[in-house]
């Protein structure tokens, strides 16, 4: 199973409908999205504007992949449960955050191993393949960048 999510503040549209588009062109992969508030409403992939926390854990440990927007929430959860996560961040120009700060946030994520960075949406279905075929990193080597009981905190004050 593929999970898209939007995060928990804002919609984020143009990340739904792309991957829509790519589970209709990949209908042998089943694709659960997290659409938050958006106005769009996907027809090709399961839906869901919500999940409460522990929903969104259990969704995320299931998954083959994560997509998601550049936020830090969605990153940690992914890594820390050694899931691939492809990012697509939200850009001020399309109204999507008031900056750029995702742009910058996925070019750096985008270094680690395990994430996958799609600047546009013409360049996430390649970033998904990626993912798909080259998988993410173990949660122990998660912790080699911060000791558990921090991320734990991190993760809590994100998504929680």
């Amino acid at each position: 199973m593929i999970f898209v999510t939007v995060g928990s503040i804002m919609a984020f549209d143009r990340l739904i409908c792309a991957m829509d588009k790519w589970a209709q062109e990949h209908s042998e992969y089943e694709v659960l999205a997290q659409i938050g508030d958006g106005n769009y409403q996907p027809n090709r992939m399961r839906w869901m504007r919500t999940l409460t926390p522990s929903m969104f854990n259990d969704t995320v440990r299931n998954a083959a992949i994560v997509v998601a927007h550049a936020g830090m929430g969605s990153y940690l959860v992914a890594t820390e449960m050694g899931k691939p996560i492809v990012l697509l961040p939200r850009r001020a120009a399309n109204r999507e955050h008031t900056t750029d700060h995702q742009v910058h946030t996925a070019q750096w994520l985008g270094k680690k191993p395990g994430v996958y960075v799609a600047l546009s949406e013409d360049e996430l279905e390649c970033a998904v393949e990626r993912a798909l075929a080259e998988g993410g990193i173990a949660a122990s080597e998660f912790e080699r960048f911060a000791p558990q009981p921090l991320l734990s905190r991190v993760r809590q004050f994100l998504v929680e």
